[in-house]
């Protein structure tokens, strides 16, 4: 029974952590604390600078955060578009979810407080100053309580 509930257990694990590479692998290089954006608009964050180069690929950028504890905001989300640039260039871009836990039906126990979600994976083909843009693209629904962004270098890309 034991060896049952560990293989299941294990499983799970494996599952949860499967796409969490660019969180998990590599040295990170940079962490930054998002600031709004000055448009104001809610949920949108001022672009975020950092100096990279080729010998740091892949480079894995992470979104970092804490959730309100709010029972108006379980299970919904916000619709987020990343885009990475240099020199004006686009060089990588993604949409992304950030959804907000629900209480454990089974003993009403909190939802988790916090997530880290890969935004996206980057290969650099020139050094310099990199700007990453986070902004919503759909009103948001939760909060994100401080809300940071690192980049980690050399990471693993999840298996396809």
């Amino acid at each position: 029974m034991r060896t049952w509930r560990t293989a299941v257990l294990l499983g799970v694990l494996a599952g949860v952590l499967a796409g969490c590479e660019g969180a998990i692998t590599g040295t990170e290089v940079a962490r930054v604390a998002l600031q709004p954006a000055a448009s104001g608009e809610r949920g949108a964050y001022a672009p975020v600078k950092f100096t990279l180069g080729p010998e740091m690929n892949p480079v894995a950028f992470n979104l970092r955060g804490d959730f309100t504890q709010e029972p108006h905001e379980f299970g919904k989300w916000n619709s987020y578009r990343a885009v990475l640039t240099h020199n004006g260039a686009t060089v990588a871009t993604r949409n992304f979810n950030v959804n907000h836990p629900v209480n454990n039906p089974q003993d009403n126990t909190p939802p988790p407080t916090g997530t880290v979600h890969t935004l996206l994976y980057a290969d650099l083909s020139a050094s310099g100053e990199y700007e990453l843009t986070i902004t919503p693209s759909s009103p948001v629904a939760i909060t994100l309580k401080e809300p940071s962004v690192d980049a980690r270098r050399n990471v693993q890309r999840p298996p396809r």
